[in-house]
């Protein structure tokens, strides 16, 4: 069973509304002489604006860089329908119109033309914040530039691209779960919050809501720089790709997160996770460890940490993650869940059962404990419990398919084929191309006697899953049983290409090859099976028989003699020496 993995919170939490209509109507209504305010945008000769390649952007010095285009260029990667340059255009086109309104309104380019900004973006255009952040393409700015809506990172970015043209001094701001864009000319600074239509908020409004830790080595609620920035934008666009399934790219973002921004717990958190998903469970600590320094007592990352621990069998430590989890959020029922792996491991299955029932009590109507309590009381072979605790995970979560096979599988142990044959049935009424159901359908079948429904069964499972080492070799000894061998040998064949170490396969290719007289390969298959078990004494058997066939009959003796000493049944025939 696997532990239970939480992410780390990705920068896309969304704050509340924030009430700030009279501070943005006084900063409207106040008038100012004219500023020098041509149609020329401020960052018309950045060297940014050249590169091709994030490679590029990031060679540049910080001064260099055009956010705008290394978003886009990010935005490229991901897969756009137009040129950059068209995008880019596009941010072009919205600052010279905010350029024009603050002219017109006799405004100069600094803090007081923030409001402009804000009507311009969000009423006469219509930006607008989504609702939840779980759709991965938000994230992007040819996406946000499309659709006309982002969230907190996604916004921030588009309205960062604009002051970038408009020459004001804004910097993007991160705190645990959230980012925002500042103000700040060395006199006067502003927050502005992208969700809330550029509404204005105190620090103190991010430091009780979001409680940003105090470590003076910590990037938060500090102005970012350009690359740290970039940094936060490569942390989510690393949560983006996992989302969609591609894990190396996924994992190369989360290192550039790491270099550009390593002020960033959360970078660390989220690569210390996918160290931990490609079972590197030293480097994740080494990362959840740079992350507690950065985030301080971090509930999450302990949890994770308990689990890289657990991975590594280290469950002295493991146990000791899990518990600080515990004392800093009394009600992380992954950490419970993962505890009682950690006890379970080790034997103890009465402490595992304890720490379950307590998640339960916290959290009675999550089916997750309730499959993890049923799949310890199976390991403990009380298979009346496990089905229980089965059916009440059912009863909250009906489409879990874990329970159901669960269920499935346990009828099948206990000669209930009918009841099994149902369940798998069930099964593949929830998810039609669960490979894993029609293996199960398919030895209910072998044990009903059905040999045409057993074998289409396998071929489906194969169908599904090519590779599944157990359905192409029990589809192999079903050919074997009609005495079609060389479909057999075939089957065992392609099973060894996935296990060359499966002692038991080599043997029955072995017995394949031998029953169609082709006793040399026989002979090489039934040596392997023994050099890897020793003591297979039918492989044992299977060498003198074929050496026996091609008149190799002292080599037969030998086989034959080690063969009975392993308390196998020997031919006599085989046991008489030849002179």
């Amino acid at each position: 069973m696997p532990p239970m993995l939480q992410r780390a919170l990705p920068v896309v939490a969304h704050p509340d509304r924030i009430g700030c209509a009279a501070l943005a109507v006084i900063l409207v209504t106040m008038l100012f002489p004219a500023a020098d305010a041509g149609a020329v945008l401020a960052n018309q000769n950045k060297r940014g604006l050249r590169a091709f390649t994030i490679e590029g952007v990031l060679r540049l010095q910080e001064e260099d860089i055009d956010l705008g285009t290394a978003a886009l260029i990010l935005s490229r990667e991901w897969g756009t329908t137009q040129t950059l340059h068209s995008y880019r255009r596009k941010i072009d086109d919205m600052a010279e119109a905010i350029q024009k309104k603050i002219k017109d309104k006799n405004l100069p380019t600094d803090y007081r033309a923030l409001p402009v900004i804000n009507e311009y973006l969000f009423d006469e255009m219509g930006f607008s914040t989504v609702e939840t952040a779980d759709d991965p393409e938000d994230l992007f700015l040819h996406i946000v530039l499309n659709r006309k809506r982002g969230y907190c990172l996604s916004l921030s970015i588009l309205y960062l691209a604009i002051a970038e043209r408009l020459g004001l001094p804004m910097y993007g701001v991160v705190v645990p779960g959230h980012f925002f864009v500042r103000y700040d000319d060395g006199r006067q600074q502003y927050n502005i919050e992208t969700t809330s239509k550029g509404a204005f908020a105190e620090d103190q409004y991010y430091l009780d809501k979001f409680k940003p830790p105090k470590r003076p080595q910590s990037l938060y609620m500090k102005n970012l720089t350009r690359r740290q920035t970039l940094g936060c934008f490569f942390n989510n666009l690393g949560n983006s790709y996992t989302q969609v399934g591609d894990f190396d790219q996924g994992f190369a973002a989360l290192e550039r997160a790491v270099q550009l921004a390593p002020q960033l717990g959360e970078a660390h958190t989220n690569l210390g996770n996918m160290y931990l998903r490609r079972q590197m469970n030293r480097q994740a600590v080494a990362e959840y460890e740079q992350a507690l320094a950065l985030l301080g007592q971090d509930a999450i990352t302990f949890n994770n940490m308990g689990t890289a621990y657990l991975q590594m069998k280290d469950y002295r430590k493991a146990e000791s993650c899990f518990k600080t989890a515990l004392s800093i959020d009394a009600d992380s029922i992954d950490a419970y869940r993962n505890l009682a792996l950690t006890y379970q491991a080790q034997g103890l299955t009465e402490k595992a059962i304890a720490q379950l029932n307590t998640a339960i009590a916290i959290k009675p109507q999550e089916s997750a404990s309730y499959l993890l309590l049923a799949q310890f009381y199976r390991q403990a072979d009380n298979t009346e419990e496990a089905v229980k605790q089965y059916e009440i995970a059912l009863t909250f979560d009906p489409g879990l398919i874990e329970a159901r096979m669960g269920l499935a599988t346990i009828y099948l142990n206990r000669n209930e084929v009918e009841l099994a044959l149902s369940a798998f049935q069930t099964v593949l009424a929830w998810s039609p191309n669960y490979a894993q159901a029609y293996f199960g359908m398919a030895q209910a079948y072998h044990a009903l006697g059905e040999t045409d429904l057993e074998i289409g069964a396998y071929q489906q499972t194969l169908a599904l899953d090519p590779q599944m080492t157990a359905a192409l070799q029990n589809l192999g000894n079903v050919w074997m049983a009609a005495k079609q061998y060389e479909q057999a040998a075939t089957l065992y064949s392609q099973a060894l290409e996935t296990d060359p170490g499966n002692a038991a396969l080599h043997y029955n290719l072995g017995v394949a090859m031998a029953h169609q007289g082709q006793h040399e390969q026989a002979i090489a298959s039934f040596t392997k099976a023994i050099t890897l078990e020793p003591t297979n004494a039918a492989a044992y058997n299977g060498l003198a028989i074929s050496c026996y066939r091609i008149e190799q009959y002292d080599q037969s003796y030998v086989y034959a003699c080690k063969a009975k000493s392993l308390g196998f049944e020997v031919q006599d025939v085989l046991l008489q020496k030849r002179h």
